[in-house]
């Protein structure tokens, strides 16, 4: 083991101001909750129309987390720029991820949805932005300072030079998929408050027992982050991360996050470009995910290392993985993929946020023990739209 992570300082920061904001903005939005009334009915009207979802990058990911669980309750879902894209309608409903709320594709996709007389919504990080002022609802992230330990960050989700907290939009992302899954049981529920509150306690219980089993045993996430830190500096090893349903898009938003530390994060589509000794992330809250087994059955024979994230321990993932993170959230050892969709009506996905933050935090430990900068990072990150 290593001695850079024998302190978890940055892990646990990063984790607990992740989490803080998100309750920050679920306050927000209790002390006036007619914007989140106006918010579900609007997406309430759409209910014999279409939603179309849109954003860029990780905003884009959350958006598609967000979309799949309207499908799961019964909405029909597109994802604008995307090849399976459906045309937008008079009546249909456009939602927009943009933590800046100035994203050229998102704002451009919400103009010309205005001209086909669709109905507007936004999750944005500013009031005041284009996709806030052409919004008929928002959901907003309460913007100013939170100071946690050592790490200080803006709403907007920009870090302070040198501090290595996941930057570029990781505070508006995760919370807004925290408030997503929210939205969601609100429009489940009668009352839109209750059922909203009730998702978001879900979450956070899943978010509390997970770090509470953490703290309690330091040992499994100390040598999950040691076989992550070592490819940063290894552009010959590949690191795959793998889901399967919605576990899919949380591999997706956290592989765009590994990749900002240099490391050489391939695709699924890549698989078959693994070697001996790369290293596959593998999320199942099931932990008895078919597809997911499917991919770590190959990278045993290929004898690639395998890190684990479910909610039983006692699983088949489990028992395969090499290092195994036990991330509550999940209930019933089934995988969500073998469910019939009536199952999915009241399923809030308060694992797979576990698993989100917690993997976050884990880029932000990694970033500490390395010196990595928010600059380096940027460096990393996509420039072209």
């Amino acid at each position: 083991m290593s001695a850079q992570t024998k302190n978890l300082d940055s892990f646990y920061s990063a984790f607990e101001l992740l989490v803080k904001t998100g309750k920050k903005a679920v306050n927000s939005i209790n002390e006036d909750p007619s914007h989140l009334v106006k918010f579900c009915n609007i997406i309430q009207s759409a209910r014999e129309n279409r939603i179309h979802l849109v954003g860029m990058g990780r905003s884009g990911k959350v958006g598609m987390l967000f979309g799949e669980m309207l499908k799961n309750i019964g909405y029909e879902v597109s994802y604008l720029g995307k090849s399976l894209a459906k045309p937008v309608r008079a009546n249909d409903v456009v939602i927009g991820v943009t933590g800046s709320g100035w994203t050229n594709f998102t704002t451009k996709a919400i103009q010309n949805a205005i001209l086909r007389k669709a109905k507007i919504l936004a999750f944005t990080g500013d009031g005041k932005s284009l996709a806030a002022r052409l919004a008929d609802s928002i959901m907003i992230i309460p913007r100013g300072y939170v100071k946690t330990g050592s790490l200080r960050a803006e709403s907007t989700g920009k870090i302070t030079s040198g501090a290595p907290l996941t930057p570029l939009g990781t505070l508006f992302e995760m919370t807004t998929m925290m408030i997503g899954f929210g939205v969601i049981s609100g429009l489940i529920e009668d009352s839109t408050v209750k059922g909203f509150n009730e998702g978001i306690n879900k979450v956070l219980t899943a978010v509390d027992s997970t770090l509470h089993n953490i703290r309690k045993n330091e040992t499994p996430l100390q040598h999950f982050i040691n076989t992550i830190e070592p490819y940063s500096l290894r552009p010959e090893n590949n690191l795959f991360i793998f889901g399967s349903g919605l576990d899919s898009v949380i591999a997706s938003i956290s592989s765009i996050r590994l990749s900002h530390l240099g490391i050489h994060v391939k695709s699924a589509y890549d698989w078959r470009f693994r070697n001996k000794g790369d290293l596959l992330i593998s999320i199942s809250g099931s932990g008895v995910s078919s597809r997911t087994l499917e991919r770590v059955k190959s990278a045993k024979l290929s004898k690639m290392k395998i890190l684990g994230l479910t909610s039983f321990p006692e699983s088949t993932l489990a028992k395969k993985s090499d290092i195994l993170l036990e991330i509550e959230g999940r209930h019933e050892e089934v995988s969500v993929e073998l469910r019939q969709i009536s199952d999915l009506n009241f399923f809030i996905p308060a694992f797979e946020y576990a698993a989100a933050i917690t993997l976050d935090s884990c880029v932000a430990q990694i970033a500490y023990n390395l010196g990595i900068t928010e600059e380096s990072m940027r460096a990393e990150h996509a420039n072209i739209e």
